[in-house]
């Protein structure tokens, strides 16, 4: 978790914003801070596009938009050229955490890396553990992986997020 100043130094309007945060270099979060409140105006910092998680819509950067918060949805945007691996439920820590689909987020290139180990036992301390490079190529248009396998799902688990402002 970070201030918004530290990942947008030349955006002035971020210099004292203390309701919203980076969690990661992905994710804006903007949590509702008052009781009862449905709604909220949410500053995107300038130098990068935005896509609300909820809506899958492509906002531009350097705007102060309105964005509804019901009790059950978090205000959170996803920075353009970011890859997000999403997991397939699980009930215990016993269970292994499977890849049900993997986000791509257009407007720049992207890599994320994909560590994966046992997620029970120290064996990662003896190289018991691997880790999967996924890139998208924003002017290909293209995604692509290096290293092991990270998911057996088809193709179309890559789902490309792509709705204009």
């Amino acid at each position: 978790m970070r201030a918004l100043f530290m990942d947008f130094p030349d955006d002035p309007k971020v210099a004292d914003l203390r309701d919203e945060y980076m969690f990661g270099p992905a994710f804006l979060v903007a949590p509702v801070t008052d009781q009862g409140q449905t709604s909220r105006d949410v500053y995107l910092p300038a130098g990068a596009d935005w896509y609300n998680f909820w809506t899958n819509q492509r906002l531009h950067g350097g705007q102060t938009v309105k964005v509804d918060a019901p009790i059950d949805t978090l205000p959170l945007f996803v920075r353009a050229g970011s890859i997000v691996p999403l997991g397939e439920p699980i009930e215990s820590t016993r269970d292994v955490q499977k890849i049900a689909k993997v986000r791509v987020y257009p407007g720049a290139n992207a890599e994320f890396a994909l560590y994966q180990d046992d997620g029970q036992t120290y064996a990662y301390e003896k190289g018991a553990s691997t880790t999967t490079v996924l890139r998208w190529d924003d002017a290909a248009q293209k995604f692509s992986h290096e290293g092991p396998a990270a998911w057996t799902g088809p193709d179309q688990d890559i789902v490309q997020v792509d709705k204009g402002p």
